[in-house]
């Protein structure tokens, strides 16, 4: 039953979320109707959607009916560290969407975002800037915890010129830069991301050693890098595709160029666990959102056979992925 109905609390919650409930309470505890008010809502809805939040451990409700924020409701401010917020809101919209017609996807095979929204998931981006930037929001905030064990690991120790394909708004080459001053970086990207890119970089205080390449990098990447980082990049495409993306960093690298894979890992054998069931979870997740898939290091081993690279090391990271090193065979 848990699992079942878990999707009712999480709408309610991407409610809250979205229309910043926690932010109007930081100050004191509020009725209903004051919340309402603040945030454009019927007070008499709002108020059952609390309740429920409540039910769940987010917010508080008072014995004079009033609510109150408490720890868990703080982490979804605006000013929160971490972005939890933006992850809520991305993951309460077109994604939950997409993910509603699972059934669909696994009755034909078609991705079940392409029939909701009637194109793939790229270019309802391009066509659609809003969704995009949540989307970017949403991954700023879920990179960051792995950008910063990437930067201090030894995979960048000695790196010169680090190019990160498919970087999204630069989240992770900005932490890399930011921890070691004599490299330099290149955000190779969609134009529509570059655009948010550039302020990003620019607060991140790292935008004169970062150069940003517009490109698609089923075609090409861009040469002289001595590391070059795909993160979650390979999981948003089929194995066809992800050949194509490895062969464009292979055809760019030189004989000391290494490829980093930063990505989770399934296990061969499913068994119960947490850190297992957030992967198999992100796996249907690309199933119905992307068209991609998450993988074993045996699937990844096969992906870099075929574009001609060699798998040298594995690393798991605290924050969940793995690092997968690999260099030209």
């Amino acid at each position: 039953m848990g699992i079942g109905r878990g999707y009712q609390l999480s709408q309610a919650l991407y409610v809250a979320a979205k229309l910043g409930v926690a932010d109007v309470l930081v100050a004191e505890p509020l009725a209903a109707e004051a919340i309402a008010q603040a945030v454009d809502a019927r007070a008499p809805v709002l108020r059952r959607v609390l309740r429920a939040l409540v039910a769940g451990g987010v917010f508080t409700e008072l014995e004079d009916g009033r609510f109150a924020s408490n720890d868990a409701a703080a982490t979804l401010r605006a000013d929160a560290p971490g972005g939890l917020r933006d992850v809520v809101i991305n993951f309460g919209e077109e994604m939950y969407r997409a993910f509603g017609d699972l059934l669909h996807t696994v009755r034909t095979g078609q991705t079940a975002f392409d029939v909701v929204f009637g194109a793939p998931l790229f270019e309802y981006y391009a066509a659609n800037p809003q969704a995009e930037a949540s989307a970017a929001a949403r991954m700023l905030a879920r990179t960051l915890p792995v950008a910063a064990e990437f930067a201090a690991s030894d995979v960048v120790r000695d790196a010169r010129t680090l190019v990160d394909v498919g970087g999204g708004t630069g989240t992770l080459l900005a932490k890399v830069l930011r921890h070691r001053p004599k490299a330099r970086g290149v955000l190779f990207e969609r134009p529509g991301m570059l655009e948010l890119a550039r302020g990003y970089l620019a607060e991140q205080g790292v935008a004169d050693r970062c150069e940003l390449v517009e490109g698609d990098f089923f075609s090409s990447v861009p040469a002289g890098g001595d590391v070059y980082v795909l993160k979650s990049v390979l999981h948003d495409w089929d194995d066809e595709r992800s050949i194509a993306i490895l062969q464009s960093c292979r055809a760019a690298m030189d004989r000391s160029a290494r490829l980093a894979i930063i990505e989770l890992l399934l296990p061969e054998r499913m068994t119960p666990s947490g850190p297992k069931l957030s992967a198999a979870l992100l796996d249907l997740i690309m199933l119905a959102y992307a068209g991609g898939r998450e993988r074993t290091e045996a699937e990844f081993t096969q992906l870099l056979d075929h574009a001609r690279l060699r798998l040298v090391g594995t690393t798991p990271l605290a924050a969940g992925p793995h690092v997968l090193e690999a260099v030209a065979a």
